[in-house]
């Protein structure tokens, strides 16, 4: 597992954002320490140096166990994970 960053708080649409030193990719999972899952990242913005990282949770009713959890890394997959497509055919 490869350290996303630390949970600086969450937003009034119940996303939790998260204060980060690169960017991720959309759309991977996030995990706590205890490798259970919270969310996806689903959007980016501010510095490119320093970005927030907006994690849209898997249920609103988890957004009170977050509370707790302020400060505290987050972390995404080291492997990237398969991307849906179309996909190619063998030549014949």
């Amino acid at each position: 597992m490869k350290v996303l960053g630390n949970i600086s708080h969450i937003s009034n649409k119940g996303n939790i954002i998260v204060r980060s030193d690169h960017t991720p990719a959309l759309g991977l999972p996030v995990f706590t320490e205890n490798k259970m899952r919270v969310g996806k990242v689903y959007d980016v913005f501010g510095p490119t140096k320093e970005p927030y990282i907006v994690i849209k949770p898997k249920s609103v009713d988890q957004v009170n166990k977050f509370e707790e959890l302020f400060g505290k890394n987050l972390y995404i997959p080291k492997k990237s994970v398969k991307k849906w497509g179309r996909k190619k055919r063998s030549k014949k």
